[in-house]
């Protein structure tokens, strides 16, 4: 046992995205045919999961914000174990490459967890802001394959391949910052904050350098690491007119090395942003048009404790049914540790949100909200959360009960604009009769041994049905 007390409170939501106030002029749909249809296979897979792992985990942190030095959170601060300047720490955080080892690191083991949990796409982290390579990068040596790194492994290779072979399509973080880079972070430079340290306008041909170096790693991931279905960018706060990265360029580039990919600048709005991502949260309300909630499974972004706590699966189920409801996907956030291991608790939660899946994922994948086709009018009374989804064919009643072991039975009410056949509670293969009456549907739902959510399919009617 332990007296560890997780702590799931999002870290400051301002560092994921780009700094001060930016009109938002609401999502502008893309226009070419392909990237349409790549947008629509991706929103029907519904469920993914987003990996971060880095420098950062050999000192317990899931993420490589102690660097920055704008202080907003924990999340920015240094190991307590530190004592020193911020300019000494920088070059201690550098020198964490030389103890990376990465020894337990299995990808094999994560990708087969994932597929078993339901999961249809996998984004990992290529480059946090601290600039590491987590691949083999022919533009820099500060990578995981360096000679002076003991891990000295192609993580990104090795983990696109094992989520491949488990059927799962994969998408590459980067971080359009790099705080290891000299035309980023000048050395000697007045460095405050997240941002680059010097005067643009006053030595163009550092800033360019840095463009240049970076549209190169870009390239490489997109040249050399197989079929890429996402380019997801962080660092918002990386675009125009401040900090100009040839965005525009990278979008078209892109798309030529990956004709079906979509390209996710993140929290910058406008046509490189194919989806939004809300993170650490989940909107009130259907959304018309194409987003993704990335929310972490265990307190950070990483695990840093083989015991480290996690959301329990009723909890993530009922957030993919919020979510999926309401229109969006699901980015699931987990991580290794600093030797690369699994977290138990991970292991255990995922093998239950995979039995769910396994019984009731046809009220996710493939499905739209659900909510013009049919509302909730009366529940007999069970006190549970409603969300529906839907098909052309059947509506999905999903109903969150918590870790409850099964439901009573009840009587369930709803409107629904197309008659409908009949029901069935899925996992069984009993088929519930119905009453139609004037746009109401009453279906007497029976006992079930349902676990973490109730799902009822309500299959819709081609022809008038008789009340």
């Amino acid at each position: 046992m332990t007296d560890f007390q997780p702590d799931f409170t999002p870290d400051n939501l301002a560092a994921a995205g780009r700094l001060g106030y930016a009109e938002d002029r609401g999502y502008e749909w893309p226009t070419d045919p392909r990237t349409l249809t790549a947008l629509e296979h991706w929103r029907s897979l519904k469920f993914g999961v987003i990996m971060h792992w880095g420098l950062y985990a050999t000192i317990g942190q899931d993420g490589s914000w102690s660097l920055c030095r704008e202080n907003i959170g924990a999340f920015m601060e240094p190991p307590a174990s530190w004592s020193g300047t911020e300019e000494e720490y920088e070059a201690f955080y550098k020198e964490l490459r030389k103890n990376f080892t990465g020894e337990d690191y299995r990808p094999e083991e994560w990708a087969a967890m994932c597929a078993k949990a339901g999961m249809k796409y996998l984004v990992f982290t290529s480059k946090h802001h601290d600039g590491f390579a987590m691949y083999n990068t022919a533009e820099s040596d500060y990578k995981v394959t360096a000679a002076d790194v003991p891990l000295g492994r192609d993580i990104l290779r090795e983990t696109f391949d094992a989520f491949r072979a488990e059927g799962l399509e994969t998408g590459v973080y980067f971080s359009k910052a790099d705080w290891a880079h000299t035309g980023y972070w000048k050395p000697g430079g007045n460095t405050v904050n997240r941002l680059h340290n010097y005067n643009i306008d006053e030595d163009p041909q550092a800033w360019d350098g840095f463009v240049q170096f970076t549209q190169r790693q870009i390239e490489e991931l997109l040249t050399n690491y197989g079929d890429i279905s996402v380019l997801w960018l962080d660092a918002g706060w990386v675009n125009e007119p401040d900090e100009p990265i040839g965005i525009d360029h990278i979008a078209q580039r892109a798309r030529e090395l990956q004709p079906n990919i979509l390209v996710v600048d993140r929290e910058v709005h406008g046509p490189n942003e194919n989806y939004r991502t809300p993170e650490q949260e989940i909107p009130s309300e259907t959304l018309d048009y194409p987003w993704e909630s990335c929310i972490t499974l265990t307190p950070g972004w990483c695990s840093m404790r083989p015991d480290d706590a996690t959301r329990p699966a009723h909890e993530v189920i009922a957030t993919l049914a919020r979510i999926v409801s309401r229109g969006g996907n699901y980015l699931l956030g987990i991580g290794p540790d600093a030797t690369g291991a699994i977290s138990r608790n991970i292991v255990t939660t995922l093998e239950q949100v995979g039995g769910w899946m396994d019984v009731n994922g046809e009220a996710i994948y493939g499905t739209v909200p659900g909510g013009k086709d049919a509302d909730l009018l009366d529940d007999g009374g069970s006190g549970y959360e409603w969300h529906f989804t839907r098909t052309d064919s059947t509506i999905f009643a999903l109903a969150l009960i918590g870790d409850a072991d099964g439901t009573a039975g009840f009587d369930l009410t709803v409107s629904s604009t197309t008659p409908v056949r009949s029901a069935r509670v899925l996992g069984t293969d009993v088929v519930i009769p119905v009453e139609n009456n004037d746009g109401e549907i009453t279906v007497a739902v029976p006992r079930t041994t349902a676990h973490l959510a109730l799902v009822l399919a309500l299959e819709l009617a081609t022809e008038p049905v008789t009340p």
